[in-house]
């Protein structure tokens, strides 16, 4: 009896949060990636570009409507990332496997809205130390959970460590300037450049290591659409980098946050690894959520210079790390006494 009313995968099916979030969020989601894109497009390249393009009053105008709408994108998108964040850190808490680490979660996530706030409400460089002190150890802790929770596979440990090690790399750079300026001192903080070109250095590591965890183990599901985008892509930024003006710089700047201090041809391989592992990450159904958790981080960019990149990174980390997944719903033994009732 038992076994014609519940099927194998239903016995062994794992409910996590991201799951839950795609079935019962999928609106919530599409539009939080929609308003994304569009304010990276508008915002990030339309307007930045803009400055190339001849000043004739059809051109001004298209910018002008692209600049209003990328800012509402913008706005938008921050609302959303704000509210995905809270509902992904509450199920982190709530996660029984990451129970030791719950109220520092719990703590660095009260810290790091409130300094969200006080950075909105008074733009003071105590609100903005808040805030990012509170990201770092945030994206530490989730680092740190992942690994000891979530097993994880080297490859995987190995890129979200990479990834965090840049985000960390930046923030040194960051906030070492924000605490000079409430200590008062005139100064170049100690190593703050160093530390920002290691990061970056780090983030086109982290892209390599981003393939051979998610991308290479699917390379089969990309296809000859997706490899043709990716490909279409990279041409386009290797025309942009072969022209005269600071075309590409700007993209670079203002889309991925990197300076192009490394030759170019590094940056074209690591973005290349990267929209690839995207490409089949979405192509894979189960591996949904890591499409997700990647395209958020690759946009937050490595100079996450507005609080919005540092929601988008975090998400990002957090869809990544897997530390929201529940434990199964049965017990091992109800689990073997379901499958055994099944028919061969």
């Amino acid at each position: 009896m038992l076994g014609t009313t519940v099927s194998r995968p239903a016995a062994s099916r794992r409910l996590t949060l991201l799951d839950s979030l795609v079935a019962g969020f999928s609106p919530l989601i599409i539009t939080f990636l929609v308003a994304v894109l569009a304010e990276t497009l508008l915002l990030r390249i339309v307007v930045r570009v803009g400055v190339h393009v001849p000043k004739h009053s059809v051109f001004t105008g298209l910018f002008e409507s692209a600049s209003t709408l990328g800012s509402l994108a913008f706005n938008f998108a921050s609302v959303l990332a704000l509210v995905l964040l809270t509902i992904v850190l509450t199920f982190a808490i709530a996660n029984k496997r990451s129970r030791a680490f719950s109220p520092l979660i719990a703590v660095l996530s009260v810290a790091l809205f409130l300094g969200l706030f006080l950075t909105l409400v008074t733009n003071t460089p105590e609100a903005d130390a808040l805030f990012g002190v509170s990201a770092a150890l945030l994206a530490v802790t989730i680092l740190i959970v992942a690994i000891r929770t979530s097993h994880v596979t080297p490859a995987v440990g190995l890129a979200l460590g990479l990834m965090v090690a840049a985000y960390l790399s930046y923030e040194y750079y960051t906030l070492s300037y924000v605490f000079y300026r409430i200590l008062d001192y005139t100064t170049i903080p100690p190593l703050s450049l160093d530390a920002l070109r290691l990061g970056e250095a780090l983030a086109m590591v982290a892209a390599g290591t981003v393939f051979l965890a998610w991308g290479l183990p699917r390379w089969g599901t990309i296809g000859r659409a997706g490899a043709a985008t990716v490909a279409v892509v990279l041409l386009a930024l290797t025309v942009a980098g072969l022209s005269p003006v600071s075309t590409m710089a700007i993209l670079a700047l203002w889309t991925t946050g990197v300076s192009l201090f490394l030759p170019f041809p590094i940056y074209l391989l690591a973005l290349a690894l990267f929209l690839l592992t995207i490409v089949a990450c979405f192509r894979d159904r189960d591996t949904y959520w890591i499409a997700v958790g990647l395209l958020l981080v690759l946009l937050a960019g490595y100079m996450a210079e507005s609080t919005y990149q540092h929601l988008l990174f975090l998400l990002g980390i957090l869809f990544l790390s897997g530390i929201a997944q529940q434990e199964d719903l049965r017990s091992p033994k109800r689990a073997q006494v379901i499958n055994s009732a099944e028919p061969r």
